[in-house]
């Protein structure tokens, strides 16, 4: 892949695996657009792995929160739930699909280990997202483990970290190197 084009997206070494995925993405953009309509694009489901930078959208989400709840940016923490929307004042919640698991698994409820003949990598199920003031943080009582949410496999870059419920085996997940990545296109 040409520098000039990993310049404008950084994707794919490979020039054919790069346009069909700038494709890809562009195709689910579209759809994006046509299926929002007059609604806010905080009220759909959004799939992070078609987007060309979801660092940066979530980076958006945090500011406009922080506008909305006249907060500093900075005392904002991401919160993650997979029971429904996340309520606090006029915060914004959004749900996110789109991620793949590594490592372990996960049944909504808590991480457990795979089985022998599990695959090595599944899908992880769709959870909502907010950021909310550091103060009324709801998961800091519970037993989580913040896992890194990797652009890829490769895990050579992180988009963010997502708290996920692991019970009180906390090192166990990270010693097995349990972690979140786009899912490929």
């Amino acid at each position: 892949t040409p520098q000039t084009w990993q310049n404008r997206w950084e994707g794919p070494t490979d020039s054919l695996q790069y346009l069909r995925t700038v494709v890809s993405k562009a195709k689910a953009m579209q759809k994006m657009i046509t299926s929002m309509k007059d609604q806010d694009i905080f009220s759909q489901s959004i799939n992070l792995s078609d987007l060309f930078r979801p660092d940066t959208f979530l980076n958006a989400l945090r500011q406009q929160t922080a506008r909305a709840t006249k907060q500093p940016m900075d005392t904002l923490v991401l919160n993650t739930s997979w029971s429904g929307e996340v309520k606090h004042g006029k915060n914004i919640s959004i749900k996110i699909t789109g991620l793949q698991l590594e490592g372990c698994l996960f049944d909504g409820g808590r991480l457990s280990e795979s089985a022998p003949d599990s695959p090595s990598v599944n899908a992880f199920p769709a959870c909502y997202i907010a950021w909310l003031p550091r103060d009324n943080s709801q998961q800091e009582t519970r037993e989580i483990i913040s896992l890194p949410v990797y652009f890829s496999s490769d895990r050579d870059k992180i988009v963010t970290r997502l708290n996920v419920p692991c019970g009180s085996e906390k090192e166990k997940w990270l010693q097995c190197g349990a972690a979140l990545f786009l899912k490929n296109v």
